[in-house]
């Protein structure tokens, strides 16, 4: 449980590279996050390309860490809303076990979100050669941390309902 309350969003990496096994690593915590109905609608994309994500970087104005970043992991779906409805809920469960799996491992990482903002997604689509039939559900920018954020304490009882709202 560590991982959950010491996960922060890291903005700002050192040079040194995430090795391939540890990319691995976080495939493998992302794909095995929950499903609905165990469709898995997501296919991930790696970066490590420098140039390439300088290009990402380009794309919006929050997507500014890819300049230090040191590699990237882009979660797409071909999902549908009438096919795979909750193809959003297990790209974000895919995501958060890619999160936490990079705190784990020392990597700071931050989610960039992506859909439903088709602009800058199509802008990505096109760096990436990403099919038109996909949707682009977000991008996490991945590099070991040059800045040191503490935890979160956050607990709000008053978003706590016991048997009804």
């Amino acid at each position: 449980m560590n991982e959950i309350f010491e996960r922060r969003s890291i903005r700002r990496y050192t040079d040194k590279e995430i090795s391939d096994e540890d990319i691995k690593k976080l495939l493998k915590a992302g794909m095995n996050a929950p499903s609905a109905h165990n469709k898995k609608p997501y296919d991930l994309v790696v970066v490590k390309n420098k140039e390439t994500l300088k290009k990402l970087a380009d794309t919006c104005i929050y997507s500014h860490m890819l300049n230090e970043a040191n590699a990237a992991i882009l979660v797409c779906s071909l999902g549908d809303d009438k096919e795979t409805p909750y193809w959003q809920a297990d790209c974000g469960a895919v995501t958060e076990n890619i999160l936490l799996e990079a705190t784990s491992l020392g990597i700071g990482s931050c989610w960039i979100g992506g859909y439903p903002d088709l602009e800058k997604t199509g802008k990505e689509k096109t760096i990436l050669g990403i099919p038109d039939n996909y949707k682009l559900f977000c991008t996490i920018s991945l590099g070991y941390p040059a800045e040191d954020r503490k935890p979160n304490n956050n607990f709000y009882p008053e978003k706590v309902h016991y048997e009804k709202f």
